[in-house]
Formats: C-alpha cells, structure tokens, sequence
C-alpha cells in the first residue's frame, strides 16, 4: 500500500510540474520518469493506471520528437492527471 502511494505521490507531483512548465515543453526526462512509473505500477498490477500513464508516454514521444499533436497530449494528461487527482484524495 506505502508503494502505491508513494507512486501516486510522484504523478501528482508530475502532473503539477508539467503543468507549469507547458505540455510544449515534454522532454526525454519526462519520458523516463513515466516509463519507470509505468513499469512500477504494472508489477503492482494496477492496469488502468498503466493503461493512462502509457497514453501519455506515447503521445508524448511524439510531441518530443515533432511529429504528434499537443491536443492528444493534452487530452492524455488530462486522463492521467484527474485519475491522479481523484486517486490522492481518497
């Protein structure tokens, strides 16, 4: 339990990060935090939550290399972000 926690910790804190600095601004370090995110909750078995942070892994990478479009990113963190939100308030 103090692990999904502590997880749900760390996207909260991403999620406000990003959030201020701009969904432009997606950069490999946000990458390898999520993917290393993404590989703590999948052995946590926690698939939903896989599922939204490999959306935003996914469409982030594009938007960082210049070949996809913010809108789906925006639309992938906003999933993410409002699980995130709901999830730490209980």
């Amino acid at each position: 339990m103090e692990e999904n926690n502590e997880c749900m910790q760390q996207l909260s804190g991403w999620a406000e990060e990003i959030l201020l600095r701009g969904l432009s601004q997606f950069t490999i370090r946000d990458i390898q935090l999520l993917g290393q995110l993404a590989t703590d909750v999948q052995r946590m078995q926690m698939h939903f939550l896989h599922e939204l942070i490999h959306g935003v892994l996914e469409a982030g990478r594009r938007v960082a290399l210049g070949e996809g479009h913010e809108e789906q990113l925006l639309d992938q963190y906003c999933r993410l972000a409002q699980y995130v939100q709901i999830s730490v308030q209980t």
